[in-house]
């Protein structure tokens, strides 16, 4: 009998978890509509999950050079998958699989049709968790099914899975930590709750902070309020949880401790903005009816004007619980507070979907006790709140018509008497439940997350196609890698899709990541003033079309689209496919090089001359110059400025944009335009008269900045243009209608000839496997070895077998300091401090067994 409820329990929630997601399998069989967001998933979680699997399938850990322009994604992929548990579990899964069967596991196809596959398999083990979570509490088994069901495929489950699949990982451990907290409590049972807070810790460090945050509010409100169930008392419950959370986060060290240095070491501004008390509440903030993110079934109304049950202690609990955290859910604050004081998040409403869901199955527990009175009072919250939003909603649910049917079908288990009949009744009531959920987030899911502006995006149909992964675009890249040497790059992506290099596997110039390391932000952003065209502080991608550092970066192909015209000076169109063109740098640099040239970073005033310093030596904070600083003229008192379709308040000081758009030209100096083929034009850019995006758009460069407020905003307004030389002679620089502080500080002239006069020194070799890269010198100077490697501490060199320190050189270039004649400098990357912290998590895991097994001694008489 035992073993027959082995398999029952396991095969039943996988057939509910199936049933949860049966609209999105028939949906993806009749129209290849994927189970992942067109945004966030396909630009974000299908590349990673892609990369990861590819990169630790072939033995390669931590460091990898096509990550971006190279980086530590063990560290800065920790916010996504790189230590998340149930990521791990599926890659062993599809690993064993495809020795047998052979899968594409390189193609992003895969990707997409797994996400099916781990989200059926997750929700099954969270449903059974939270039923295991509710049978403890007291709920009956087919109720607890029920929670279980509701909780785990609802409205915020699939959000969450179909945008950022990382994020549903917490349906799991959430009822594990509350679980392990009630079997300490009411039985001493350590082994759960080290169990979830280790995992917990492990999986994900930022959704190891809500687990902290509402554990300790469900510790606090259990120790303070006690049931009758429980067995510790309060002062064992406080030394018990202290020692077992302090065990588990030991365990966990490994993983949390780089997930944590990841999120510290990412450079974002802090959000400033003030805050309402409460959202405001028109019809999409109904979270009864309407809501993008979660919809409470009117049921849990039901369940919360039925008085009579809050006698008993954890229906009560659950009840308060899911007041508090509907009142809780329209306001920012709170939003804020869980997304650790930053800007308001709304990812902690999975808390109220679960304490909801529970509810129900407490409520349909206890559910013929109900006096016929009492429940049809407890039926009218409902009946009016669902009846005046669809009255008055545009929107027009078709699950609507479950209030009367689920009315009638619980009006009739009161009211039979016969036993077979009421058992019919109370079954029937559990399955129409089950299919009002059911049909709620179909709805939920073809209107707001399937919506007609993205639905064509989400299609098996988008991803082979141009404007993502194409087979024509898939046969450029592996021709071009054909011609590239170790250590060079191909400067291209689709459309605005920055991590094309991580699906498409080749070494790119591009990342979209919501973390990653904060001298690539500080590099983009403030010492070369790299000016994206779409605003956004959690990408980098390309380098404005500015020759210098496409070289300095060691690009040695570019490819555009036929209709793009911002390509780089020096650079030659040497084929056309179809509507693609490329081309290729005709003054590429050595991928490395030696050199005794040094600037300090601080007497170097603009991005031309950091560029330049670059090119010709290593720009470093630590030695003393050996070089002059490369002189660059200011050509702006020799340019007119002039308003167009705008007026200066104050010259070049305040400008008044007239709608629909105005700006200002510069007319440049005649001998500038004879003299040079690029120029920069640094300036001063912020919107004074509103809060709105704008778009800057300087000779057809159309950059788009975001709001003041946008949680997305670089806080940049200090901006550079990279201009062609134009015919005509005159910058036409445009700008949204409003009011703006606007200064023009400086125009540069480029005439590359110190990239034309760069040193070429051909025989250095370059290769790299993972997290070793070796360089390899002939008849080489004494100097500094600068190379393509981006530095992270945890790098460590030997240059000839010897130990050597790996500094920074420009910027963020790895560099080593080698003698006269040196022959081979090796490089390798852990992340810093990775044995001490690992033998922390061993040392833990060891005090843990002894903590959770005493030794018992025995006595002599």
């Amino acid at each position: 009998m035992k073993n027959h409820k082995k398999l029952f329990y396991p095969l039943i929630f996988i057939l509910l978890a199936a049933l949860g997601h049966s609209f999105y399998i028939y949906r993806f069989m009749k129209d290849g509509t994927l189970f992942t967001g067109p945004n966030d998933g396909l630009e974000q979680m299908l590349p990673f999950q892609l990369f990861l699997y590819e990169k630790w399938s072939h033995g390669q850990f931590f460091y990898d050079m096509n990550f971006g322009l190279g980086g530590d994604y063990y560290t800065d992929l920790a916010y996504y998958y790189s230590t998340s548990v149930v990521f791990y579990v599926n890659m062993v899964a599809v690993w064993w699989l495809n020795l047998l069967f052979h899968f594409k596991t390189d193609t992003i196809q895969f990707w997409a049709v797994n996400a099916f596959y781990i989200s059926i398999a997750k929700s099954a083990v969270a449903m059974y968790i939270t039923y295991r979570y509710l049978t403890y509490l007291k709920v009956k088994r087919i109720p607890a099914m029920l929670g279980a069901f509701l909780f785990l495929t609802s409205a915020i489950y699939f959000r969450f899975t179909l945008y950022w699949s990382f994020f549903s990982d917490v349906f799991i451990f959430l009822p594990l930590l509350l679980l392990g907290i009630e079997k300490y409590i009411q039985d001493k049972k350590k082994i759960w709750f080290i169990s979830a807070v280790t995992l917990s810790l492990i999986n994900n460090f930022y959704f190891a902070y809500y687990q902290m945050l509402f554990g300790v509010i469900y510790f606090v409100l259990r120790m303070a309020f006690r049931s009758e169930s429980d067995r510790a008392a309060r002062k064992e419950q406080w030394q018990a949880f202290l020692t077992m959370t302090l065990l588990g986060t030991g365990i966990s060290f490994f993983s949390f401790f780089y997930g944590v240095k990841g999120f510290m070491e990412n450079d974002r501004a802090p959000y400033e903005d003030s805050m309402k008390l409460f959202n405001t509440f028109d019809q999409h903030a109904n979270i009864f009816y309407d809501n993008y993110l979660v919809i409470v079934l009117y049921i849990t109304l039901q369940a919360l004007f039925t008085f009579k049950f809050y006698q008993q202690y954890f229906y009560r609990f659950f009840a308060l619980m899911t007041i508090a955290l509907i009142y809780l859910s329209f306001m920012p604050f709170i939003d804020s507070v869980f997304n650790g004081f930053s800007a308001p998040q709304k990812r902690w409403h999975y808390l109220l979907t679960f304490f909801s869901s529970g509810l129900i199955a407490m409520y349909i527990t206890r559910f013929r006790q109900i006096s016929i009175q009492n429940y049809l009072y407890s039926l009218l919250p409902g009946f009016i709140i669902v009846g005046l939003s669809y009255r008055y909603i545009d929107k027009k649910v078709e699950w609507i018509w479950y209030l009367p049917l689920i009315a009638l079908i619980g009006l009739l288990v009161l009211l039979t008497k016969n036993r077979p009949l009421h058992q019919y009744f109370y079954y029937a009531q559990i399955a129409a439940i089950l299919l009002l959920n059911w049909h709620v987030v179909k709805e939920h899911n073809l209107y707001d997350n399937y919506n007609p502006g993205i639905e064509e995006r989400a299609k098996m149909s988008y991803i082979e196609s141009s404007v993502y992964n194409s087979e024509l675009q898939q046969q450029i890249i592996d021709e071009l890698k054909k011609k590239l040497k170790p250590g060079e790059r191909i400067d291209w992506r689709v459309l605005e899709q920055d991590n094309t290099p991580l699906y498409q596997n080749f070494p790119g110039v591009s990342l979209y990541s919501s973390i990653f390391d904060g001298s690539l932000i500080d590099f983009y952003y403030n010492d070369l003033m790299i000016n994206l065209k779409e605003e956004s502080i959690s990408r980098y991608s390309t380098f404005q079309s500015r020759s210098n550092l496409e070289s300095l970066f060691n690009v040695r192909y570019l490819v555009r689209k036929d209709y793009q015209t911002d390509i780089p000076a020096n650079f030659r169109l040497i084929d056309s496919k179809g509507k693609y063109r490329i081309y290729e740098n005709m003054l590429p640099l050595p991928v490395a090089k030696v050199t005794d040239t040094l600037y300090q970073k601080k007497d170097l005033l603009n991005p031309l001359q950091r560029e330049q310093a670059m090119i010709t030596g290593m720009v470093t904070e630590r030695h003393q110059p050996t070089a002059q600083v490369p002189q660059v003229q200011n050509l702006l008192p020799d340019s007119q400025i002039i308003a167009s379709g705008a007026e200066f308040e104050q010259h070049n000081d305040t400008l008044v944009v007239n709608p629909p758009s105005g700006g200002v030209i510069i007319n440049l100096p005649e001998e500038a335009l004879s003299q040079y083929n690029d120029f920069y034009v640094e300036l001063h850019a912020e919107l004074i008269s509103q809060e709105s995006n704008i778009q800057i758009n300087v000779n057809g460069y159309a950059n788009n900045r975001l709001f003041r407020s946008s949680k997305y905003r670089t806080h940049q307004d200090d901006l550079l243009y990279r201009v062609a030389k134009p015919k005509n002679g005159k910058i036409l620089i445009g700008l949204t209608q409003g009011t703006y502080r606007f200064k023009i500080k400086g125009i540069y002239g480029e005439d590359h000839q110190t990239l034309r006069e760069a040193a070429r020194q051909n025989d250095i070799r370059f290769s790299e496997d993972g997290n070793r890269m070796t360089v390899r010198l002939s008849d080489n100077q004494a100097g500094y070895l600068v190379t393509p490697i981006i530095y992270r501490d945890g790098l460590t060199a030997k240059v000839d077998g010897q130990k050597a320190e790996v500094e920074r050189g420009n910027y963020l270039m790895a560099a080593v300091k080698v003698p006269a004649g040196a022959e081979e400098v090796q490089f390798k990357y852990m992340p810093p401090y990775f044995y001490p912290v690992t033998a922390i998590s061993i040392l833990s895991l060891l005090l843990t067994i002894i903590y959770l097994k005493p030794v018992k001694r025995k006595h002599r008489k």
